[in-house]
C-alpha cells in the first residue's frame, strides 16, 4: 500500500523464518539507499543461514524473486571437482 509520498510500505518481518532454496531467513538486518540509482531507492537486507552453516546478508528482492538460492556452497563444490 503506498504512503503519502507514493512509496510502497512493506512489512520487513514477513519473510523471517521462510526459506529460499538452501537459505533460511533468520532476521532483518536493516536498509541502505542504493547510490547507483541516485540514492533514492531503499534496499532491505536480511541475515540468512545456508544449509551448510554459512551466514550472510542478502537483499530482499533477490530472496523473494528466487535469484539467490544458496551462499555459493554449490559452486565451491563443483569447482573443486573439476580440478
Amino acid at each position: 500500500m503506498p504512503n503519502k509520498k507514493g512509496k510502497v510500505l512493506i512489512n520487513v518481518n514477513d519473510i523471517i523464518g521462510k526459506r529460499s532454496g538452501k537459505l533460511e531467513v533468520i532476521s532483518y538486518a536493516g536498509h541502505r539507499y542504493d547510490a547507483t540509482l541516485g540514492g533514492d531507492k531503499m534496499r532491505h537486507y536480511y541475515r540468512v543461514r545456508c544449509d551448510c552453516g554459512t551466514e550472510k546478508l542478502v537483499q530482499r528482492g533477490q530472496l523473494t524473486s528466487g535469484i539467490v538460492h544458496s551462499c555459493g556452497c554449490g559452486r565451491r563444490g563443483r569447482r573443486r571437482g573439476k580440478r
